[in-house]
């Protein structure tokens, strides 16, 4: 059963997976396409970072699918 608590608390668990992607140097997250975006397009990408955020993600079971220029697209 849903209830507001558990909402909330996805919620806020949700805002705290987003202030960890933007705690990266070389990576944000876009609201509006639901999407992690690399920032180094054309140059090197920080590869460490790359899977630290696949560790969050799938720590927190969140489906996501490979785009190009190393983004990653969030799956609803």
């Amino acid at each position: 059963m849903v209830t507001i608590l558990s909402i909330k608390k996805g919620l806020k668990m949700a805002q705290e997976i987003i202030e960890q992607i933007e705690s990266f140097e070389n990576f944000r997250y876009d609201s509006e396409r639901n999407r992690i975006v690399n920032l180094k397009v054309g140059e090197d990408t920080d590869i460490f970072e790359f899977r630290k955020m696949f560790s969050i993600l799938n720590k927190h079971r969140i489906y996501y699918t490979f785009e190009n220029n190393f983004e990653i697209q969030i799956v609803e």
